[in-house]
């Protein structure tokens, strides 16, 4: 854990406490504390001799507005001058979570900066509110009121000049700014007199440049693309395994990971052990697949096969992460990294966010855009508005348009697991609560490209990539103290990805086409890879990659175990209706004994139920302090 404040008036004396830095960097005029580990050395003129923190602190140095933009790694920086200080997390951030306070107070965790404080945080029922419906808080928000929490690619710094505060984010409503600001103001007298004086400003903002760029080559030289797509994914392989002499790979049997395991062997010829998770019963299982990939590049192969009762282990998750979280893969990445034990490979490559790079949901995003064109879109809001009360929440025909409805419609909004709003009004004591406090983006519809780009911004990137897939893969590695990077996550491959013409990340023959599901997703990556992975993988279907959420609640003595905790425990005094809660249990175990059904009903009832459980789980934990286990 690290702790600190930043602070102009004390800059030459200010400390990181906690964990000592990787590497730090003093001069007359500027300091800086560099947490983690850099993977472009290589790009920043470095000499053998110069640590990380000389290295971005020269990067700064000479250009103080994107300097921290050019690092490529996963790290926590911070650093104080006369006129300026911050703290800085990578790209992605992959390092530590990081909470910051309206006066300056940053940690690794919450619970550490209000032992600080000498008084209770409050919990923000808004962004719980969030969690329920969603599974994840609002970007930018954590659990408690008193303490925001810093996204990925996001610096929070102090600098000199009169003028005024913006600490929460430019991209949040008006409302929450100027309650934001009123808080601050009334929270602290010694934050109110500083503002008074007009001495300093504190801000939050991107340090990374996320300008969209709409490419729309229509006769693209494919084979140039793939050669330098190849090597850049070998650059990026090479940078983040430098000189280990064991590595690791996590195999799920599909391109991604393949092309890892693929790119590595080209470069390395060492010990590689693999690791793969997979669920009993599940006919769709990927396992095979990732033992046919093991064995065509000699790796050592480790297998783990989820049974649900893991599940217990979900109380040892939320305690670390310190905040409620849940999705799909969670308990695959807990149980991968578990998994790995104490006999550690220097590194572990990861395939996650290759998806995202290339963009998802092509068939959503043509369908939204056709829609738009074609002036459909108030009729299909108004369907969707009609079919989301519960009494079409039967997992027939209606209930399967509106889910479809849902993720065409909230296309920018990422994926929605999690109780609807006509739910939420009966397992939440105060429907007020309910209300999102993130904002919505216009769909830019000029043209399917530019949606398509759009939707790989602010769903993709900034919301799935960096709020759930690297969060929880990152932070169980954490946990386990497992050394795990994501090549594809490389930012040479994201600055080459965002000059890529969108036909080779999304290709079909017409919007139409797209709209009907015939189309390539991620495009280059399969052309570059398919004549180096076995024809078994690159000529399949896929049909696995979901991790089947009902297995969890599946046996009825465990789910009567999970039951009676959820019941007895204190969250209704203040949060939740008890009688809402107990007939969302009681159908769920009517609807647990149904043989059948449709996937995706199961599938989100099965992640209601794991967000309640979480929500019970962090809440006993961390309001009423209690050490909460299952069984």
């Amino acid at each position: 854990m690290i702790y600190g404040k930043l602070s102009l008036k004390d800059w030459r004396t200010a400390r990181v406490e906690g964990e000592t830095p990787e590497s730090s960097f003093e001069s007359y005029n500027f300091r800086l504390f560099f947490f983690g580990t850099l993977y472009n050395r290589d790009q920043l003129q470095s000499s053998p001799a110069d640590s990380n923190a000389k290295l971005v602190a020269d990067a700064y140095l000479a250009d103080s507005n994107y300097g921290f933009s050019r690092l490529d790694g996963s790290f926590t920086i911070v650093y104080y001058s006369k006129e300026e200080c911050g703290i800085v997390r990578d790209h992605h951030g992959t390092h530590y979570s990081i909470y910051c306070t309206p006066e300056g107070d940053f940690a690794s965790s919450w619970t550490y900066l209000e032992k600080q404080s000498g008084k209770p945080f409050s919990y923000d029922p808004g962004a719980l509110g969030i969690f329920l419906r969603r599974g994840l808080l609002p970007q930018g928000f954590g659990s408690m009121a008193d303490a925001s929490l810093l996204g990925g690619g996001e610096q929070f710094h102090m600098f000199t000049e009169n003028g005024f505060i913006t600490f929460i984010t430019s991209e949040l409503p008006e409302e929450v700014r100027s309650l934001s600001w009123n808080m601050l103001k009334e929270k602290s007298p010694e934050f109110k007199e500083m503002l008074e004086e007009g001495s300093f400003s504190l801000k939050r903002d991107h340090i990374f440049r996320r300008d969209p760029q709409i490419v729309t080559d229509i006769t693209p030289d494919v084979e140039s693309y793939s050669r330098r797509y190849g090597e850049l994914h070998r650059q990026a392989i090479r940078r983040r395994i430098g000189d280990s002499h064991r590595v690791g790979v996590l195999l799920s049997g599909g391109y991604d990971s393949g092309a890892n395991l693929a790119a590595l062997r080209s470069i390395y010829d060492g010990p590689v052990d693999s690791y793969s998770v997979g669920f009993k019963g599940d006919a769709w299982t990927e396992l095979p697949m990732a033992r046919l990939m093991s064995e065509t590049f000699g790796t050592c192969h480790h297998e783990y096969e989820i049974d649900g009762t893991e599940i217990a282990s979900l109380p040892d998750i939320v305690r670390f992460l310190g905040e409620p979280f849940v999705e799909g893969g969670l308990m695959v990445n807990y149980c991968a990294m578990r998994m790995i034990g104490d006999d550690k490979p220097d590194v572990i490559l990861g395939g996650d966010g290759s998806d995202q790079y290339f963009g998802t949901s092509g068939r959503e995003v043509a369908l939204h855009y056709l829609a738009a064109r074609t002036g459909t879109r108030p009729l299909m809001r108004g369907v969707h508005k009609l079919l989301s009360c519960k009494t079409f929440d039967t997992g027939g025909k209606l209930s399967r348009i509106n889910f479809h409805l849902g993720r065409i419609l909230h296309i920018l909004e990422g994926e929605q697991f999690g109780f609807s709003d006509s739910s939420l009004r009966e397992i939440m004591l105060h429907p007020e609560w309910i209300a999102s406090s993130m904002k919505t983006f216009p769909a830019d519809t000029r043209s399917f490209e530019h949606l398509y780009t759009q939707h790989a911004l602010l769903s993709d990137l900034e919301t799935s990539i960096n709020y759930v897939i690297l969060y929880k893969a990152s932070r169980m590695a954490q946990m386990f103290g497992n050394n795990l990077a994501f090549p594809f996550m490389d930012l040479d491959l994201y600055n080459f990805l965002q000059e890529l013409p969108v036909g080779l990340k999304c290709k079909g023959d017409s919007v139409p086409d797209i709209a009907r599901g015939r189309f390539e997703s991620k495009y280059l990556l399969k052309y570059h890879y398919k004549s180096l992975l076995p024809a078994a993988i690159t000529s399949k279907r896929k049909q696995g990659g979901f991790a089947p959420m009902p297995l969890f609640f599946q046996d009825p003595l465990q789910r009567a175990r999970i039951k009676d905790f959820i019941l007895s425990a204190d969250i209704y005094e203040d949060f939740l209706n008890r009688d809402g809660v107990e007939r969302f249990l009681n159908e769920y175990d009517h609807e647990a004994s149904r043989k059948g059904g449709w996937f995706w009903y199961k599938q989100n009832k099965a992640l209601q139920y794991f967000n309640l459980l979480t929500l019970v789980t962090w809440w006993e934990e961390f309001i009423e302090r209690k050490e909460v286990k299952y069984w």
